[in-house]
């Protein structure tokens, strides 16, 4: 067996690196902005500004194939590629980055469509043929191949960091490997992925290699595993028709595997279809999308049973049009049994991005919902009230109302409570985890009571959550030994010492005994504190973030210093009293008096 030289793999690399120049500087530019994430204290800039990158492989790479077919002067070439890059610079300047779920989501709905333009994009305007099948069986292979050769590169490398570190005791950090995994990641993986691309795009018409491994794998793993899906799914139905019990949510997650399964097996076998000796291919064909009709419908009415009394959200509505799409696929197969296949990749494509931004914007279109169901239940609670009780209304308009605010929709919060925001709430710009602080504020001004919980005709819950501010300094002079402790009783070892260390929910109490040391800490006092400092500042104390010093917890008792530094405390407060279900704690000690 000849293994290339490094001279032939230099030569193949520099070949890749002519091809594809902006494409691999796209994965270095990726590598290099996460790298910069990673260091302490950098800016949250890079680690989007790396995301945001990492979408330019897909783009640059569809954009080189589609000049290379068209035969683009490399001036028009050039263009287009300022083109894009011009245009993932105004998504980085209108997308905050992935701390809002709604953002997250917008992030992925974008990747998914610019992978999925990958497919189709280069012979967009030209006859769907052989090679549009040919060229993506080749996509689809290099990419495999690319994330098998790229995760042995990666654990191969990690292995020898490890060795030099534990063999050598060369200081490793931690942050060196996830570094490695951002160059392979971004750089190595996206090389060799593009070493696999065909050289001749336009020869892979007269192209008809099929692999055998792609039939058996299709034929035996793929097509009995969707036989599987489907009788479940038969089965389901025929239960809705005798129970009359409509489907649930969950049933979205066995239609999805189902649709991907199903569609993926007809994909790989589709140049086999005329075949006279692949019988079992037509059958296939035919009773996939006739079979995926029901399933399509069923997931539609199980969305419009979340839609219909909680409204939209991005999910739901990403979830509804996935299911009208994969129910007009399913029917124009059915119909037209010899369709081309560009359709699927190339419809889902446009779908995504139709609902990116806009009025058709998963998010546009959410909000817009959420704002009329906070409206409809704010009538609805101001009708029947019930002070200390939480009505049905109370819950879903609680539910609504922490919806718009996570979005920073405050024309329409202030819309919904008749022009301004009750009791002069503002929102501040960052919203971490006071969502439910200003909900609470803005319902509690209104004469309402707060709970998105589901608690409906229960008395109000009212959960706290304190957590000391991680970029403040905390003073430890005076003290010999730190360990963190919580709320399970456990034991630290402290130098040649053995400390008890236990909880008393009675009491709200913690105590450290042991070799000379008989120590206590009451949380009462503190957390009265903390619920009069936040109620003085009008919000809610679930997910407040404080400063270190007021959660400084003195000790009582002999025997040593010691001081509590609560790190974070939660609980719910009761008729009568408070409970506390977790903390976390720096336990501070100073040597032992014996």
């Amino acid at each position: 067996m000849r293994f290339p030289s490094l001279l032939t793999l230099a030569t193949r690399a520099r070949e890749v690196l002519a091809r594809f120049p902006y494409t691999l500087l796209a994965g270095v530019a990726a590598s290099v902005c996460a790298i910069v994430a990673s260091t302490r204290g950098a800016n949250y800039a890079w680690g989007r500004a790396a995301l945001v990158i990492a979408l330019g492989i897909p783009l640059s790479f569809a954009l080189a194939l589609l000049g290379e077919l068209r035969r683009w002067f490399p001036g028009l070439r050039v263009l287009t590629m300022f083109a894009a890059a011009a245009a993932l610079a105004a998504f980085y300047f209108g997308w905050p980055g992935l701390d809002a779920k709604h953002d997250a989501i917008r992030y992925f709905q974008l990747a998914a469509a610019l992978h999925l333009t990958v497919a189709f994009l280069p012979s967009v305007g030209l006859p769907e043929d052989a090679g549009f099948w040919q060229y993506n069986r080749r996509l689809f292979l290099s990419f495999l191949r690319a994330v098998v050769f790229s995760a042995v590169l990666f654990a191969g490398l990690s292995v020898a960091l490890a060795a030099l570190d534990k063999l050598f005791g060369l200081d490793v950090p931690y942050e060196t490997y996830l570094r490695l995994w951002f160059i392979t990641a971004f750089v190595a993986n996206t090389w060799i992925f593009l070493a696999g691309v065909p050289a001749d795009i336009a020869a892979l018409a007269s192209d008809r290699e099929y692999p055998r491994a792609l039939k058996l794998f299709t034929q035996y793993i793929l097509t009995p595993l969707v036989a599987v899906y489907l009788l479940i799914l038969l089965a389901y139905l025929v239960k809705i028709v005798i129970t009359r019990d409509w489907p649930s949510g969950w049933i979205g997650y066995l239609v999805s595997s189902v649709s991907v399964a199903g569609i993926l097996g007809f994909l790989l076998v589709h140049p086999l279809r005329d075949d006279p000796g692949e019988g079992w291919i037509r059958t296939y064909r035919s009773w996939l999308f006739t079979a995926l009709i029901p399933a399509a419908i069923m997931l539609l009415v199980a969305f419009y049973k979340r839609i219909a009394p909680y409204g939209l959200t991005e999910l739901r509505y990403l979830g509804l049009l996935l299911g009208i799409w994969l129910l007009a696929i399913s029917v124009l197969f059915t119909l037209r049994r010899e369709h081309g296949i560009r359709i699927i990749p190339l419809s889902l494509a446009l779908l995504l991005l139709a609902t990116l931004y806009g009025p058709l914007g998963a998010t546009h279109r959410a909000v817009a919902s959420q704002s009329a169901r906070l409206e409809r239940e704010l009538a609805a609670a101001r009708t029947l009230p019930s002070p200390g009780v939480v009505t049905p209304a109370e819950v879903q308009a609680s539910a609504a109302l922490y919806f718009l605010i996570e979005h920073r929709a405050r024309s329409l919060i202030a819309r919904a409570f008749g022009g301004t925001l009750p009791g002069g709430v503002a929102l501040p710009d960052s919203l971490r985890y006071r969502a439910d602080s200003l909900g609470k504020a803005i319902m509690t001004a209104a004469s309402l009571d707060y709970s998105r919980w589901g608690l409906a005709g229960a008395p109000r819950p009212d959960f706290f959550s304190y957590q000391a501010d991680e970029h403040a300094a905390v003073a430890i002079h005076g003290f010999a030994w730190m360990a963190t402790i919580n709320l399970r009783d456990s034991v630290v070892t402290i130098g040649a010492d053995t400390l008890r260390v236990a909880y008393d929910s009675t009491a709200q109490l913690v105590t450290v005994a042991g070799e000379g040391r008989a120590l206590s800490f009451a949380l009462a006092p503190i957390l009265d504190s903390l619920d009069s400092s936040v109620a003085a500042r009008g919000v809610e104390g679930f997910r407040e973030r404080v400063p270190p010093e007021e959660m400084y917890v003195p000790s009582g008792g002999a025997g040593s210093d010691g001081a509590l530094q609560l790190l974070q405390v939660n609980g719910q407060h009761e008729k009568p009293g408070r409970r506390i279900d977790g903390f976390t704690a720096r336990l501070l000690l100073g040597e032992p008096r014996h």
